[in-house]
């Protein structure tokens, strides 16, 4: 998982676009699908992270480092969301593959903007939760 384009520097159109849309296409369009509730669960959690991030006034790369363990930790979570039945697979999928291509704050930025436009996606897909 890339988040960026072979430059590393840009991060790639497609990401924010059809991949985002891929993504919520297999959160809602199944029998078992997320609910908005769960959703914004996970994106509001990555996001009070992303605060503590900015918030600091040290480098931030050295910042990241103190919440890389809590930015870690949401494979846990979404498993255990996973036998509470509360969200599908396919998120559960999802998450993991991208919290394990999270390694610095550039990567955190990048996926906190990919998760902001899969929960787009899922509200136009599924407004009615």
């Amino acid at each position: 998982m890339s988040y960026f384009d072979d430059t590393g520097k840009h991060i790639r159109p497609e990401l924010l676009n059809e991949e985002a849309r891929q993504a919520a296409d297999q959160f809602v369009r199944t029998k078992d699908s997320i609910k908005n509730s769960q959703l914004r669960r996970f994106f509001n959690e990555f996001k009070s992270l992303e605060r503590k991030l900015i918030q600091t006034q040290v480098d931030q790369e050295e910042a990241f480092q103190s919440i890389k363990p809590l930015v870690k930790m949401a494979n846990a979570k979404v498993v255990y969301a996973r036998a509470r039945k509360v969200v599908p697979d396919a998120f559960v999928v999802w998450l993991q593959k991208n919290v394990q291509a999270i390694d610095t704050a550039k990567d955190f930025k990048a996926f906190l903007l990919h998760f902001e436009a899969v929960v787009g996606f899922c509200y136009g897909l599924n407004p009615k939760d």
